[in-house]
């Protein structure tokens, strides 16, 4: 008691030689307010760190990354020098290879039967609304509702129907190469990926109802098919699917993509595209669809 007396001692001095000190108050309170704006980044980091209501929060949580490449190392399924990103991708180009030549039952994807695979990035205004949209889709409290009901039991938990790639995603790597054009991870990503690039931009840009249908011009898919890093479009939506509906249309594997979801309704777009459907007034991925 008498060692907490002493120090409350101390304080109520110390209080009361700041009130008694007209000089000291404006050098504390200028201080002050230094503090609270050099604090601001890190306040906002924190919260960020929550996942409420930040942008990105909900892509965030379904990535996977690009860190963990090495220099030299055997690519592949098994690579020692893959990084999620590029596992799960050469999983997709693999499986995605069999279905477009036939070889259904060969198909083995440890990512599911279907997803959506979705390239973003920071400050991205069409990101954002894709976001919004895949949010909205995938509510827990109405996916399972909105199914058609071939597709309830396979497909009523959400969790693992989206993955993503952020392009603006740093890794520790990008120091080695801090002088060279192939600085970013995402640039390296493409070009250790040209392959999944080339073959699945061949297919969408010949066969896609969506490009027809909604006059996407040729740009967009000249940029995924031989893929730059300054020029990759965000968002783009792949649409992954391996299940006997895809096989019996002969639309297995990489099957649609769109660049942005700029309708207002974003989620019944999205919901159009994972169904494949064939309604002529109101599905824009079907090949007999009236605009």
């Amino acid at each position: 008691m008498i060692i907490l007396k002493a120090i409350g001692n101390f304080f109520v001095k110390v209080w009361r030689w700041i009130k008694e000190t007209a000089w000291i108050q404006p050098l504390l309170i200028v201080g002050g307010i230094f503090a609270i704006i050099f604090s601001i980044p890190y306040i906002t980091d924190w919260v960020g760190s929550w996942g409420y209501g930040s942008t990105g929060a909900y892509f965030n949580s379904k990535l996977k990354s690009l860190e963990g490449e090495k220099e030299e190392a055997v690519k592949g399924k098994d690579g020692d020098y893959v990084t999620e990103a590029d596992k799960i991708v050469y999983d997709i180009y693999e499986n995605t290879k069999l279905a477009y030549d036939g070889n259904y039952d060969q198909i083995n994807s440890e990512y599911g039967e279907k997803f959506f695979l979705v390239f973003t990035s920071d400050d991205c205004d069409g990101c954002s609304k894709a976001e919004e949209g895949f949010k909205a889709l995938f509510d827990t409290d109405n996916w399972g509702k909105l199914l058609i009901a071939e597709d309830y039991e396979s497909f009523k938990d959400p969790t693992n129907l989206i993955y993503t790639i952020n392009a603006s995603e740093a890794s520790t790597n990008d120091e080695d190469y801090k002088d060279t054009q192939n600085s970013k991870a995402f640039y390296r990503f493409l070009e250790r990926n040209l392959s999944f690039f080339n073959m699945t931009g061949y297919y969408l840009e010949n066969s896609a109802p969506y490009k027809i249908n909604r006059s996407v011009g040729e740009t967009n898919y000249n940029h995924y098919s031989t893929p730059d890093f300054e020029d990759f479009v965000t968002p783009t939506i792949l649409l992954v699917d391996y299940t006997e509906a895809a096989k019996a249309q002969n639309r297995a594997g990489v099957s649609e993509v769109i660049f942005g979801v700029t309708e207002l309704d974003k989620a019944r777009l999205l919901l159009q595209m994972w169904d494949h459907t064939t309604s002529r007034t109101d599905n824009p991925f079907s090949a007999n669809y009236v605009a």
